[in-house]
């Protein structure tokens, strides 16, 4: 509805779902609209006529437009957000902008208030901030750090704790892809191809694992997990996911893993792990033309060092022969002990001449060794039993009963000695073939 005044004045009645209200140049109310009406609980006659000046409380628009009424006469577009309490709507967010309105000829006549309620829009940004700072803080406290990718697996986020595990400032690594900024990963291992058609194929992906190496030398093993992301259309949009700094797991899991395939004692490899490595070399030499050989060392006269010393001093003994035996190995065989006193050589791709002299330089070095205790030397020899494997050997059981008769048959002949079963014995490559060699002395 039009006024007699609105009219008078040749001022156009703004319509819309906003809520709309003319002044004139005395700040005199001279149109309003429904919306305006309905929010202040009002009729338009209780509201034109009424100076923006007037107070009023609640029940009046005059606050809503306070100290903006001048600016606009002055020919400034002014723009407010607040929030409001309405008579009728109660608590509002609204934003409240003011125009000048000019006649025909440029002067300016009044000034058009147009409130808009933005308060389902404000809500929804304050949940969005909320929801943002809930994670935001939930990424600066976890100790794991988060990330994503776009659909060129370029980093688009990484949380502040990326910097602290990695190394590396944030900025650097946004915008890059992951193959770019870490060439420790072993791309040609089976677990990298894996990861990498998982990444192609846009699958999920648990635990991928690789080894950070920091500008001091220093490892990390990162474990990384992360979900496709596709839109609404179903359209591929990157990756989300957690990293984590497993280095601390991981030494764990070494530890735990070392423990159970070592003896306590020496530090070597213990029976259980000898045995695995043994079964591995047979299944090997089964399938080809390789050689590959196995020392029994059996400590002489243990028992009465024992007896004599005490157990202390046998442990000690023990001890001190696994370092000496160490050195006279390649880097490739196995040293083991594999019982009380006894320790066991594996010797991968080694032909019989050149076990022969590891088994002749582990016998010299250990009888030229001083054991000391209490100040007295103790002389300390060892009886060794050799074995060849190759594609002749049946199976580990049957190697090591070889290797054990072999110094069994050494001990007996006096000790501090080698046997060695050998193919160049035509008696003992039959016997070899049906199941029960013999050892053969060199």
């Amino acid at each position: 509805m039009t006024s007699d005044k609105e009219m008078e004045h040749g001022l156009p009645t703004p319509a819309g779902v906003d809520m709309l209200c003319v002044l004139d140049t005395e700040q005199t109310c001279l149109s309003v609209n429904g919306a305006f009406l309905g929010a202040f609980g009002k009729q338009e006659k209780d509201l034109i006529g009424q100076r923006a000046t007037d107070s009023g409380g609640r029940e009046s628009f005059a606050g809503l437009i306070e100290g903006s009424v001048d600016r606009a006469l002055g020919g400034e577009s002014v723009s407010t957000q607040r929030w409001w309490d309405f008579p009728r709507l109660g608590f509002r967010y609204i934003r409240i902008g003011l125009e000048p309105v000019r006649n025909d000829t440029g002067v300016i006549a009044g000034v058009c208030v147009c409130v808009r309620d933005l308060t389902d829009a404000r809500l929804a940004q304050e949940a969005l901030e909320e929801s943002e700072q809930r994670f935001a803080d939930f990424a600066e406290v976890v100790s794991d750090w988060l990330w994503e990718l776009d659909e060129k697996l370029r980093f688009v986020y990484l949380s502040a704790r990326f910097e602290e595990i990695m190394g590396m400032p944030r900025e650097q690594v946004l915008g890059r892809r992951r193959i770019e900024l870490f060439p420790e990963e072993d791309h040609a291992g089976a677990a990298t191809r894996n990861h990498h058609l998982d990444l192609e194929h846009r699958r999920p992906f648990d635990d991928y694992q690789f080894t950070r190496i920091l500008d001091d030398g220093s490892k990390r093993s990162i474990r990384m997990s992360g979900r496709p992301v596709f839109d609404g259309h179903g359209r591929f949009r990157g990756y989300r996911g957690v990293a984590e700094d497993a280095s601390d797991t991981l030494r764990l899991e070494n530890r735990i893993a070392h423990v159970g395939s070592h003896d306590t004692l020496t530090g070597l490899v213990n029976r259980q792990e000898f045995l695995q490595r043994l079964q591995r070399v047979v299944d090997t030499a089964a399938g080809g033309d390789s050689e590959h050989g196995l020392c029994y060392v059996d400590v002489d006269r243990f028992r009465s060092i024992n007896d004599r010393c005490g157990h202390p001093a046998g442990d000690q003994l023990l001890v001190e022969l696994a370092e000496l035996l160490g050195e006279q190995i390649r880097r490739r065989d196995t040293l083991a002990r594999v019982g009380g006193n006894a320790f066991a050589i594996l010797m991968e791709h080694c032909s019989l001449p050149q076990i022969e002299r590891v088994a002749e330089s582990v016998k010299g070095s250990v009888g030229e060794y001083p054991f000391m205790h209490r100040d007295a030397s103790i002389s300390v020899t060892v009886t060794i039993g050799v074995v060849t494997i190759d594609a002749g050997s049946r199976s580990v059981e049957g190697v090591l009963r070889a290797a054990d008769r072999a110094c069994y048959a050494a001990k007996s002949a006096g000790g501090d000695r080698i046997l060695v079963y050998g193919r160049s014995d035509p008696r003992a490559s039959r016997e070899r073939r049906a199941g029960n060699p013999e050892p053969v002395t060199y």
